[in-house]
């Protein structure tokens, strides 16, 4: 059932530190989404419907509305590959469900993830997307399937969406060849080694991601302000022969003058 968005925004403004439950729209609207809710969901099969109760379970117990923890979390290091619930809020194409994730940054509470999924669909990216994936093959210990690492899907979690440590950390998982040489080919340059491990390949793969754009654009000004500077140098140079042959000129002019005043 459609609710009125701009009446609730209108209370938000007006009303915001009232209870729901006192605020006879804004509990409408509640009861009419979570009725919405529910029928999306009892229409769904099993395989959807059960991950979602259950991160629709995690969320009331640890979501936005409930107390903060103040426990003490673990410390991740660079690497360690986690099983990471990345719940059922997500848009679209964006990644939902549990998923192993590689930590890039550990901070107190949260750290950044790249998420990794089974690579079952090769050739199933779009141009834009396989220029930014990692591929790894199956090793039996770090990876159990060939997999892709989601560089395109790098976020902030809170370690308490950490279901569990998967114990093992990808600086042991040397990159394949092939991969090696698809990383090279990309970037036409010979930026990745062979033997290169994975989490290394990692940071110089986000590297050319984030830092390479701005890098370009900034060398791109810094030849403009060079020719800039050329060009000012040029003037300089003609304006100094200038005042050269002006000089020339004057000290000429002034000897014929005190010639004839002689």
């Amino acid at each position: 059932m459609p609710i009125d968005k701009q009446l609730l925004r209108q209370l938000l403004a007006t009303e915001k530190y009232k209870k729901c439950t006192d605020t006879p729209d804004s509990a409408a609207a509640l009861t009419s989404t979570l009725s919405d809710t529910d029928a999306l969901v009892q229409s769904c099969q099993n395989v959807q419907a059960i991950p979602f109760i259950l991160w629709n379970d995690f969320y009331n117990a640890d979501g936005i509305l409930s107390p903060k923890s103040k426990k003490k979390a673990y410390r991740y290091k660079w690497g360690d590959k986690v099983f990471v619930d990345f719940g059922c809020g997500n848009i679209q194409t964006e990644l939902s469900f549990p998923h192993p994730a590689i930590v890039l940054y550990n901070f107190a509470n949260t750290v950044i993830v790249a998420p990794t999924t089974s690579d079952d669909s090769p050739n199933c990216f779009s141009d834009d997307i396989e220029e930014v994936i990692i591929k790894a093959k199956k090793d039996g210990t770090v990876f159990p399937k060939d997999t892709i690492i989601n560089l395109h899907q790098i976020k902030s979690v809170h370690k308490d969406r950490i279901i569990s440590n998967l114990r093992c950390n990808v600086k042991s998982y040397i990159v394949d060849k092939d991969e090696i040489a698809r990383q090279n080919a990309i970037h036409g340059k010979a930026t990745f080694i062979d033997g290169m491990d994975l989490l290394d390949c990692i940071r110089t793969k986000l590297v050319y991601i984030f830092a390479e754009p701005q890098m370009r654009a900034k060398n791109a000004e810094i030849l403009q302000q060079r020719e800039k500077i050329k060009d000012l140098q040029a003037d300089l140079e003609a304006a100094q022969q200038k005042m050269l042959e002006l000089t020339a000129q004057m000290e000429k002019t002034s000897a014929v003058e005190q010639g004839q005043n002689d």
